[in-house]
């Protein structure tokens, strides 16, 4: 099978760009690296957004989900726990291949965000196993709980447990430099501050590790030139969400949309000459009354 447009990551901008391709009638399939989509917003799950028009306040939890349920609606193609190592451009298509497969697209939509994340894990003599590097049950425990870490996730991590009525001690390999409101929240808590070499695991009940991630890209080109609307300087090729540069712009969710949005049309434009650029809107689109008879 050729595929229409082949999206590259399940963040927002790729949930999206998958969903509004198919509202176009294009044949599409979102490449994902992880076993779940959602991006960045699965490191935030738990948390409350409030940059997104119309959304105040929503967890990232309940907004993820809201976008898959969108997704799912429109039967756009989704490969999960496919890593892209390689992109080719033969012929006017373009060769996909992952960890299992190799795909064919017409057009590409990068959405790859910062790059795939894989979590940085740690050595340490001091440990046995206890370490967890998934967020943690903000909860109370029966014992005292360790944060290592000097990311803002660490930190956070640790005012939160503390807010659960836990002991909490962070430990840290780096002179922090947080955000003024989690310096503050870690000394307002009285939460103390070792070196992670004076770590040892066996006094706590539970040990939760953020210490970054490691990115992997997908280079295809060289490094590809961006204009306004995510266009490239390879033909069929569009960017959309945080992999897109371009001067002043905001890494919100809400931009990584319209990014989407932008370069669905733009890859709709590609493949058929002349085309309106803009789609007709939902209101008065009847594919989006046929998805939810």
């Amino acid at each position: 099978m050729i595929y229409d447009v082949c999206v590259i990551g399940g963040g927002p901008a790729g949930i999206f760009s998958a969903f509004y391709s198919a509202s176009r009638k294009m044949n599409t399939v979102l490449i994902e690296g992880n076993h779940e989509l959602g991006g960045r917003l699965n490191l935030f799950l738990n948390y409350e957004i409030y940059d997104i028009p119309g959304q105040f306040g929503v967890l990232a939890r309940d907004f993820k989900q809201a976008l898959i349920e969108q997704l799912k609606v429109s039967k756009a193609n989704m490969l999960l726990g496919e890593i892209v190592e390689e992109i080719e451009n033969i012929d006017e298509l373009f060769y996909v291949t992952t960890t299992k497969q190799t795909i064919l697209a017409k057009t590409i939509i990068a959405a790859t965000g910062n790059g795939f994340n894989e979590v940085k894990r740690i050595e340490h003599a001091h440990t046995s196993g206890k370490i967890q590097y998934d967020p943690p049950a903000f909860q109370q425990y029966d014992g005292p709980i360790a944060v290592i870490g000097h990311t803002p996730m660490a930190a956070d991590w640790a005012i939160q447990l503390m807010g659960y009525g836990n002991a909490v001690t962070l430990y840290t390999d780096k002179e922090l430099n947080l955000q003024p409101i989690l310096m503050d929240g870690l000394a307002n808590n009285n939460i103390p501050i070792y070196k992670f070499s004076d770590f040892n695991d066996w006094a706590y009940e539970a040990v939760f590790c953020h210490i970054g991630s490691k990115k992997r890209t997908i280079e295809f080109n060289g490094r590809i030139a961006q204009r306004d609307n995510g266009l490239t300087n390879c033909r069929g090729y569009f960017v959309a969400g945080d992999a897109r540069y371009e001067q002043g712009k905001l890494k919100l969710i809400h931009g990584a949309t319209h990014d989407a949005m932008q370069a669905v049309n733009a890859a709709f434009q590609y493949l058929h000459e002349g085309a309106n650029y803009q789609p007709i809107v939902s209101t008065h689109d009847p594919i989006f009354k046929e998805w939810i008879k």
